[in-house]
């Protein structure tokens, strides 16, 4: 199955930006630097570790990318630009590379210092196809605004976040049972903290973590989701592990499995 690693990636930099990373849906609607988007487009023709995922950047984004969840509120408003977050159906492990290449995108644009919000469920299918020119074996997954946040967090914003009731962040044995036992890889800690502050659809958070040796396995919990897959969070988060592994000076990559609820294996090397 296909392995994905950040080898080439500037953790330190990504790293600051998963720190600093706050999702938002309202814009001053002042244009990208192009500066900026340069940068964007390299990064997403560079950074794509997996054969069947990409990142595509609309620099323009169209004003019927976006969609709201009653009426107007939640729409995304005011973004001049856009990251589309693409995958090929038939290769294994789709949504789990679309996932972690697209989390690889969100954190360069918050390093840039550019805001951004995974929106999986809430956009224009075909509108995303247009202006991603997709061939026909690929899918929009999902999509990013980019640009400047708005100064202050809108009432729209607020009426989305309430329908959403929030969680707080799960603690760390809830994610990975048994994590202080002497089993478990002392590398692995670092990453699964990381975790912790990884965006998720509906912030559900559904990733769980176990040791096998000296590797680690992603699963996520219950069944999986029809809009927006647990497979894409997982690859959000996997994407965040790494980074984390990596900052504290071990590497390694992940393996793709082809089970139901097992996501990937870390191991070192």
């Amino acid at each position: 199955m296909p392995q994905l690693s950040l080898a080439d990636a500037p953790v330190r930099r990504w790293m600051e930006a998963s720190r600093r990373r706050k999702s938002r849906r309202s814009f001053d609607g002042s244009p990208v630097p192009e500066a900026d988007l340069d940068a964007l487009a390299e990064a997403a023709d560079r950074f794509r570790p997996f054969p069947g995922a990409r990142s595509v950047l609309v620099r323009t984004a169209p004003e019927r990318l976006f969609k709201g969840v009653i009426g107007g509120y939640g729409r995304i408003s005011g973004a001049p630009s856009a990251l589309l977050f693409v995958g090929k159906p038939d290769t294994p492990g789709a949504e789990v590379g679309v996932g972690y290449t697209g989390e690889m995108l969100v954190l360069e644009a918050t390093a840039l210092g550019l805001g951004t919000c995974w929106v999986g469920g809430l956009f224009s299918s075909r509108v995303a196809r247009e202006a991603a020119s997709l061939n026909s074996h690929e899918r929009v997954y999902a999509v990013s605004p980019i640009g400047t946040p708005a100064r202050q967090v809108t009432r729209a914003e607020r009426v989305v976040y309430g329908m959403r009731k929030p969680k707080a962040r799960r603690f760390v044995e809830e994610i990975a049972p048994g994590l202080a036992d002497p089993e478990w890889p002392a590398w692995a800690r670092p990453g699964v903290e990381a975790v912790r502050i990884a965006p998720s659809a509906y912030n559900r958070q559904p990733w769980r973590f176990r040791s096998e040796g000296t590797a680690v396995v992603i699963a996520f919990d219950g069944p999986d989701t029809p809009v927006v897959s647990k497979r894409l969070d997982c690859g959000i988060a996997m994407c965040h592990f790494e980074l984390a592994v990596r900052a504290a000076g071990a590497s390694g990559s992940w393996r793709i499995l082809d089970h139901r609820s097992d996501i990937a294996r870390f191991t070192l090397g």
